[in-house]
């Protein structure tokens, strides 16, 4: 408590300041941020992890059975908090995961080296399911892109900074629901199922999309539609 603080270290506290008064996002300030007890790098460019998402990977569990082997793929890693997240939870599973950006990949490959699960998760660049055609998988866990493009400008100058290919969904906002529905079939084992994040006012036009798949919408903590499950029978 005697000690001084040095000029060097005050300076860059004063610069931090100011840019948290700009607006500029806290987790990417002090370059980490906690996700389901856990602690992750983040870097600008690539999703925040947040708390509603914890509901994705508490649905995904529920599903697992910690005494049997899975392989299961996350389409968009980011941060690689979700994957992680059900590697350490689950240590019969191995994961796939894909993402278009590749600071998302290098960025999921730290935490996992970082954690120690490297060697049960397998990353791949490339669009939705295109980086494992032929594959089979137990399940699938994706928390897309699903803002409408036309709320790009309307959001706050710190969360563009993740990247609009990380926010951005298309036009209406789920496109990606649109083609997902299209292709999982192809991708899922027998009684193999999905678990999704969606908008909070997109559950109606998901269950629909996905209505092949006897999808449940489920609930965050704020009373929102948050999470999508489904099924291949």
């Amino acid at each position: 408590m005697e000690d001084e603080v040095p000029l060097q270290l005050l300076e860059k506290y004063e610069k931090s300041i100011e840019k948290l008064e700009e607006g500029y996002p806290l987790q990417y300030l002090i370059g980490e941020w906690d996700f389901y007890g856990r602690t992750f790098k983040v870097v600008e460019g690539v999703l925040i992890p947040r708390p509603e998402t914890e509901l994705l990977v508490e649905k995904t569990l529920e599903l697992l059975d910690s005494q049997k082997d899975y392989t299961g793929l996350e389409i968009g890693v980011g941060s690689g908090c979700i994957a992680i997240t059900l590697l350490l939870e689950r240590e019969r599973l191995f994961m796939y995961g894909t993402d278009i950006n590749p600071r998302a990949l290098e960025l999921t490959r730290i935490n996992a080296e970082n954690y120690g699960v490297s060697q049960r998760l397998k990353l791949l660049q490339g669009k939705d399911f295109e980086p494992v055609k032929g594959l089979r998988f137990d399940f699938v866990v994706s928390n897309p892109p699903y803002i409408p493009e036309g709320l790009w400008e309307t959001l706050p100058e710190g969360v563009k900074l993740e990247g609009k290919d990380a926010l951005i969904g298309g036009k209406k906002g789920w496109e990606f629901y649109e083609r997902f529905a299209q292709q999982v079939g192809d991708f899922l084992k027998e009684k193999g199922f999905f678990v999704l994040e969606i908008g909070h006012d997109q559950g109606q036009i998901v269950r629909e999309l996905l209505k092949d798949y006897s999808p449940k919408i489920f609930k965050d903590y704020s009373g929102q539609d948050r999470v999508v499950v489904g099924w291949k029978s």
